[in-house]
């Protein structure tokens, strides 16, 4: 009866997942601000109007929310078609289960399951975009929020968890910056090392995960997206700036379920590579 009331939502918050190459295809003509000039509502699109806290250059950073608002009046929305469709709802669905495999039915389960399913969204639009929306990362942030006040006593973990990784990622994006800037003298945009969706999103997984397990995931993470993407640029000749949301979101998600394990092994490794006894 669990299962049932589990795979019920399961299917309830994967019908979202649907949305997901739809608002990319948004994005993409949002981009090409001489297709949206052409719009005879340009000028009150809610698409365009700057948020005050969250912005991005030349587009709301309610990416989802400017889509779901607009969609039925805005030529540039594209439908996708049901097959991809099919594919996005089935693979959300498994993604949302196999938390609850290694957690049990129980509060963590359902809250890594839902931030699995904002992982595979974001993972599909930036993938296609480099853009990751602010509302997925809302929603990682209120399950960790949630996590947070259900282990209250530990809650200083988590708040560190929010900080340590994004604020890591803060200070190498300062140092990146200039560098990166000098390096490439005008011949492209350069705003930084790592994008400002990546560091909110690791800011958010943080709180969810502890600030252990969220440098394991950005570390698998970045490890993950070196590997493939060299392989893709060998293959397929990509471009050398790649989106890193997909990869972030890969190590979140192999954190959350083999997180605890992989930290053991690798203490246990490193207890028996020094010789030391254990307690």
């Amino acid at each position: 009866m669990e299962f049932v009331f589990v795979l019920g939502i399961g299917i309830i918050i994967s019908c979202f997942s649907w949305l997901a190459i739809p608002l990319s295809c948004f994005i993409s003509k949002m981009e090409d601000e001489k297709v949206c000039q052409q719009c005879d509502k340009n000028d009150g699109c809610f698409a365009r109007k700057k948020s005050r806290f969250f912005r991005y250059d030349n587009m709301n950073a309610w990416m989802l929310v400017s889509f779901l608002k607009i969609r039925k009046q805005c030529p540039n929305v594209l439908d996708c078609s049901l097959k991809n469709k099919v594919y996005c709802f089935i693979s959300c669905i498994i993604l949302f289960l196999i938390p609850f495999w290694s957690e049990g039915m129980r509060l963590t389960g359902f809250l890594y399951g839902t931030a699995a399913a904002a992982l595979l969204f974001l993972s599909i639009v930036d993938w296609n975009t480099q853009y990751i929306p602010l509302e997925t990362s809302g929603i990682i942030l209120i399950c960790g929020l949630v996590r947070m006040f259900a282990d209250l006593s530990n809650w200083v973990d988590y708040i560190i968890g929010l900080l340590a990784v994004s604020g890591f990622l803060c200070i190498f994006n300062r140092i990146a910056t200039p560098v990166l800037r000098k390096r490439y003298q005008g011949e492209r945009e350069v705003d930084g090392g790592m994008g400002d969706g990546d560091i909110k999103l690791m800011a958010a997984t943080g709180l969810l995960l502890g600030w252990k397990l969220n440098f394991l995931a950005l570390a698998i993470g970045c490890i993950a997206g070196s590997v493939i993407h060299l392989i893709l640029m060998k293959v397929k000749g990509s471009d050398r700036q790649f989106a890193l949301g997909p990869y972030l979101s890969l190590g979140v998600y192999i954190t959350m379920i083999f997180g605890e394990q992989l930290v053991g092994w690798y203490l246990d490794m490193t207890v028996n590579m020094m010789g030391i006894a254990p307690v």
